[in-house]
């Protein structure tokens, strides 16, 4: 298994470009959707993350680990698996070698999507969320025609808490401790590739591929 990480800040357009390689057949693996699907299926793992969450404590490495090995193993090893946001921080990375190594797996390239903060607070504290449909605006990129109102469905536009200004700061201020640590890690493997992800999603996506190749 050739395995692949996507990482950078929220709101660098991790999920936007995973989306576009998996329709390239790229195989999309979200930490995120894997710990929504242990938590509605009720299994030892997803109880175990729901009671930490219900704390208001961080699901354990061991845990997330735990989900991505309990995938792997019920999916099998496919080529060409992206990682979307895992590992977050160094203690993961660790665990994540030591996980593909055990399956003859092994990491081929990580991709960062670098944005400065600017960008970023810009991009979130704008976005505007459908109640109803899901669908994503911006209320200067891409607004809405009429204001509050989704152009889909006519549902309610909301900004989700997550969004405001002073909650992105404090997620940037995360990632930097966290995250930010891993660029240094990959690039002493020899496997980082940085893409510039202030640029149009077309060309965001053109060098990302030409990372991974």
């Amino acid at each position: 298994m050739i395995s692949i990480v996507l990482f950078g800040p929220p709101g660098a357009g991790k999920g936007t470009v995973a989306s576009v390689l998996a329709e390239q057949g790229y195989r999309h693996i979200s930490t995120g959707d894997l710990l929504r699907q242990q938590i509605k299926a009720a299994t030892p793992l997803g109880l175990a993350a729901q009671e930490a969450l219900d704390q208001g404590q961080f699901v354990s490495d061991e845990i997330v680990l735990d989900m991505v090995r309990d995938y792997l193993q019920r999916e099998g090893l496919g080529q060409r698996t992206l990682f979307d946001g895992y590992p977050r921080t160094l203690n993961q990375a660790r665990q994540f070698d030591t996980l593909l190594a055990d399956l003859n797996g092994r990491l081929a390239t990580v991709v960062l999507l670098d944005c400065p903060d600017e960008v970023i607070l810009d991009r979130i504290s704008g976005r505007l969320i459908c109640e109803s449909c899901g669908a994503v605006y911006h209320r200067v990129h891409n607004p809405p025609q009429k204001e509050g109102i989704c152009d889909v469905d006519g549902g309610k536009l909301i900004q989700r808490p997550d969004d405001v200004p002073e909650t992105v700061a404090k997620r940037l201020e995360i990632y930097r401790e966290q995250t930010a640590p891993l660029v240094d890690y990959y690039r002493e493997k020899g496997i980082l590739h940085v893409v510039d992800a202030t640029q149009p999603l077309e060309q965001v996506c053109a060098a990302v591929v030409e990372g991974l190749e």
